[in-house]
């Protein structure tokens, strides 16, 4: 039994608020990357319907926020040795909290 998955977000849009992002990034020395990073999954996984049935996330940006911030600055301190767990970490933050909605 297959589903069909539909992406309803548009280049545009992701566009130029990624863009503002990226600004802030570099005007924030990279404390607003995990907001980036953040809306990015949330923006994509957010336009995503399966079967006509949105997908919606139930995550929450404070928790997010501290756990990267704290993964980053790990990764700074081993040289890039713990950006594989954050990469990781992220992932599965945003996969287990989706839910698709009735």
């Amino acid at each position: 039994m297959s589903k069909k998955i539909t992406f309803t977000g548009g280049f545009g849009e992701y566009f130029i608020m990624s863009l503002g992002l990226l600004l802030l990034s570099l005007i924030t020395l990279g404390i607003a990357l995990p907001y980036w990073v953040y809306w990015s999954f949330k923006y994509f996984f957010t336009k995503l319907e399966i079967d006509g049935k949105k997908v919606v996330f139930i995550g929450g940006f404070g928790e997010y926020f501290i756990m990267s911030l704290g993964l980053l600055l790990l990764s700074v301190i081993t040289f890039g040795l713990a950006f594989p767990y954050w990469t990781y970490w992220s992932f599965k933050y945003f996969f287990t909290r989706m839910e698709v909605q009735e």
